[in-house]
């Protein structure tokens, strides 16, 4: 019992520190959500975003979007992304570390051998004899003031900001994989629009020099036109090179080479619509699940440890050292064996001990206003995303309804045209605001998806699929 005992004991010691508090009191309800909440009367920030206090995060997030081209990216990106598997190798590196610093707290015993031929002068009667030993010594440092004890806690307590440094990379990689996916998606979007005016800007040139060679416009008019045209041109290579560029991104978010992104991303289709009443989680919720949170909660628990650790070297060192081995020489052999403890107390280190005590101090209020600022840092990023989406919908429609006025417009002064009631200027002016306010509706689209991956990502979601 009392060996039990003894070991719950040094267990418990050899425990990383619990959770810590970073001082800072969340508010009950996110900000944003109350404020859009008054604004819309509904109580539901406009039946967007839903704010609940038994919502847990969603960590499946990316089914949301209903896109198995993006599920297809995030299984692959979680299977070969080379930053992930780099986090994960620094998650076996503290474990590691932390059986090292294990290792203090055992004794440590060698065994040592060896054969000597040699003249020992009086001791062997000055002859050459060979002497043959081996033998067992172990050591142990008892460890009474606990200094190995707490640099086994801070070993294990890396280890955990590392496990949750992994968490963090992962939520990171799913949220950039979505964004890049989405920047594609509206590049190519942003492409079949410009060609598709362009089309149309060819055929009122045509239509103007028609009427050219039938003396019903001048040479101006169809000088206008090609230069509408042209512009429009210009704007296609632009595109296309943030295409590629948004491809090879996700090439190598895969862990693919440039270029191999052809067949998985060859179909493109309309986006579903996103779904509204999403349910928010409360910030308690969202600071004890974002990864990052718990890396710097973690890193300061070490460095608590670490104090620990600085302060018990002002404490003497005991230690208990054992031999017992066998000597075998011509003409004769012996068994020499020994026990014994060793002390020893620091008393004059010229300050060394007390420096190290007051770096120790130094690390842990960094660590602690570190983790404070991460807090701080996590709300902000959480208020920002939603204030970014709510107000994202507003003018998402907003632009829709000016999409339909302008291609209404751009229909009319084009019949106005042919019919001789305005000028091509009224055409190509319509014409070109058709162009910039599909444009502007179709980056917003893409901003929704984006400003919703952020809230996900914010919330600390998807760090808990396998």
């Amino acid at each position: 019992m009392t060996g039990l005992a003894a070991a719950a004991m040094l267990a418990a010691c050899t425990t990383p520190v619990g959770q810590q508090s970073s001082g800072i009191d969340s508010a009950p309800q996110w900000n944003q959500l109350s404020v859009q909440s008054g604004q819309s009367g509904s109580g539901q920030s406009g039946d967007y975003l839903v704010p609940s206090t038994d919502a847990e995060v969603d960590q499946h997030w990316w089914a949301r979007f209903r896109d198995p081209v993006l599920d297809a990216l995030v299984s692959e990106a979680l299977a070969s992304n080379k930053m992930l598997a780099i986090a994960r190798a620094r998650v076996e590196e503290a474990r590691a570390d932390r059986l090292l610093a294990r290792s203090s707290l055992a004794p440590q015993v060698n065994a040592t051998a060896s054969s000597e031929r040699g003249n020992r002068g009086f001791l062997t009667n000055d002859q050459a004899v060979t002497i043959n030993q081996v033998a067992v010594s172990a050591t142990w440092e008892l460890d009474l003031f606990g200094r190995n004890q707490a640099r086994t806690a801070q070993a294990g307590a890396i280890l955990q900001s590392a496990q949750a440094s992994q968490q963090a990379v992962r939520v990171a990689l799913l949220a950039e994989v979505a964004r890049t996916y989405f920047d594609l998606r509206n590049d190519e979007q942003q492409l079949d629009l410009t060609r598709r005016n362009l089309a149309t800007q060819r055929k009122t040139l045509e239509l103007v020099q028609a009427q050219v060679r039938g003396a019903f416009a001048s040479d101006f008019d169809v000088q206008r036109a090609a230069a509408q045209v042209s512009a429009t041109e210009a704007l296609i290579p632009a595109l296309q090179t943030a295409r590629d560029a948004a491809t090879n991104r996700l090439a190598s978010l895969l862990g693919r080479p440039p270029g191999t992104m052809g067949t998985m991303l060859a179909p493109r289709q309309d986006m579903p619509p996103l779904d509204h009443g999403i349910l928010v989680s409360a910030p308690a919720k969202v600071l004890a699940t974002r990864p990052d949170v718990r890396v710097a909660e973690r890193q300061f628990a070490a460095s608590i440890s670490g104090r620990k650790a600085a302060v018990a070297e002002l404490f003497p060192n005991i230690s208990l050292t054992a031999l017992f081995g066998a000597q075998d020489a011509t003409p004769f052999s012996s068994t020499p064996w020994g026990i014994g403890a060793g002390l020893v107390q620091p008393l004059l280190n010229f300050g060394r001990i007390r420096s190290q005590i007051d770096a120790a101090d130094a690390r842990q209020q960094q660590a602690f206003l570190a983790y404070q600022q991460t807090v701080l840092e996590a709300l902000e990023d959480m208020e920002n995303a939603l204030s970014g989406y709510l107000n994202e919908n507003a003018r998402n429609a907003s632009l829709a309804a000016g999409v339909a006025q302008n291609r209404r417009a751009a229909q009319l002064a084009r019949m106005q045209f042919t019919q001789g009631y305005v000028g091509l200027l009224d055409v190509l002016v319509a014409e070109r605001d058709l162009l910039d306010a599909e444009s502007r509706q179709s980056a917003s689209d893409a901003d929704l998806r984006r400003d919703l991956v952020r809230i996900f990502a914010a919330a600390g979601g998807g760090w808990q699929v396998e």
